[in-house]
């Protein structure tokens, strides 16, 4: 029987979901913004500022490149789901240790806010 994602405990946010090898993210990105790095968090997702301009996925490709290395995954385990034309985004993290993953993320933001 499938159990049901369990969210992360960052307020009543639903930004992050957790699966037992995988992390779902729903992400707004901000594409030619400078720094790079997360913002914020708001009602619609984390909030995540690339240098990339929105054009031809060089805004995509920042993304999934920043993941990795901030959650030291490899990019091959991280795709965009849904949004690869839009700002905002839900991006699948799989395979991967869902409660390491869930807890790099929570400093991350923690550090940005």
């Amino acid at each position: 029987m499938a159990r049901a994602p369990a969210h992360a405990a960052t307020g009543s946010d639903s930004w992050l979901a957790r699966g037992e090898n995988r992390i779902t993210i729903e992400i707004v990105a901000r594409p030619g913004a400078s720094p790079r790095g997360i913002v914020r968090i708001d009602p619609r997702g984390l909030i995540i500022a690339l240098n990339s301009a929105p054009e031809k996925g060089k805004a995509n490709d920042e993304l999934i490149e920043y993941l990795a290395r901030e959650l030291k995954v490899a990019r091959s385990a991280i795709a965009i789901v849904r949004g690869e034309t839009s700002r905002r985004k839900t991006v699948r993290i799989e395979p991967c240790d869902a409660a390491a993953i869930a807890a790099r993320l929570e400093a991350l933001v923690r550090t940005a806010s």
